[in-house]
């Protein structure tokens, strides 16, 4: 009886524990604002605006990018997570894809992606780079 009680116990502490995690939700990821045009390594064969990827090894998401950048004709940075982690870092950079249109002259960071891609978001960067 006394085994039954500290299994029900264990189950209910579980329960809440799972409970409370999908109450208080995931974590919202931040992209960078800004970032140093120079630093990424984004020079003026990159154009008046560039798009750089952070990209890890095993990551699907980021090689759908790289397939779907490649198809569309756009340029683009690829930094390797494990290869330039300090990169990474700075820009706190936790998990990969993370894709990011940027204005070479300021750095300022015109749109962010975070996902695998979809046909918008590819469209999105073609139109932001022909601009």
């Amino acid at each position: 009886m006394d085994r039954l009680l500290i299994v029900i116990a264990l189950l209910v502490l579980v329960g809440a524990a799972v409970a409370y995690r999908r109450l208080r939700g995931t974590p919202q990821r931040s992209l960078p604002a800004r970032v140093d045009p120079v630093q990424l390594g984004l020079d003026a064969s990159h154009g008046d605006t560039a798009v750089v990827a952070f990209s890890g090894p095993l990551c699907h998401a980021c090689q759908q990018w790289g397939s779907e950048l490649q198809a569309a004709g756009i340029p683009f940075r690829k930094i390797d997570v494990l290869h330039e982690a300090g990169l990474a870092r700075a820009y706190g950079v936790t998990h990969t894809p993370v894709v990011l249109v940027v204005n070479r002259s300021d750095g300022r960071v015109l749109a962010g992606y975070d996902d695998a891609p979809d046909t918008a978001s590819v469209e999105h960067v073609r139109e932001l780079i022909a601009v």
